[in-house]
């Protein structure tokens, strides 16, 4: 009958096994790391477009807020756009009326930043109950050598573009 001996590893060929390469578990280690590391890099990195971009942006979402708080209070509201920065108002016994709640509060541009409307010096444009403005507009918020513009439409629509 035939006989199996079976030989036992010796230590040294099970090391010598292992070091061979890195195993699936610390690969996905590392890469967990670079991508933790490249995320903290884009998110502390920020490029001059997306500072001016980021005050358009809010600005527009206010001016958007204004409309819709015109059509739900069902009054006429404003805005009034500066080169030092914008704020808003209401009609009252003829008169207009800084609002100061939140968000409706007057904001002063970031630092550096500057506008240009049709021209104008100072703008004021009123929303009726409707939501409709009283004008048509494009303001060009230019900050850092970088331009974007808040296009209100004749239709209420407000969008900011490059």
């Amino acid at each position: 009958m035939p006989t199996f001996t079976a030989t036992k590893p010796s230590v040294r060929n099970i090391v010598q096994d292992n070091a061979r390469g890195f195993s699936l578990v610390e690969l996905m280690v590392v890469l967990f790391i670079i991508g933790i590391a490249s995320t903290a890099v884009v998110m502390a990195v920020r490029s001059p477009e997306r500072g001016v971009r980021d005050e358009a942006e809010q600005f527009a979402a206010r001016v958007a807020a204004l409309r819709d708080n015109a059509i739900l209070q069902s009054r006429t509201m404003a805005v009034t756009v500066r080169p030092s920065g914008y704020g808003f108002e209401t009609r009252n016994n003829g008169n207009w009326v800084p609002m100061s709640e939140a968000p409706f509060s007057a904001t002063d541009w970031k630092s550096g930043t500057t506008v240009q409307m049709s021209g104008a010096r100072q703008m004021r444009v009123a929303f009726d109950s409707t939501g409709l403005p009283s004008s048509a507009a494009d303001i060009a918020i230019k900050h850092d050598n970088v331009t974007v513009t808040l296009k209100l439409a004749a239709t209420g629509d407000i969008r900011v573009v490059r």
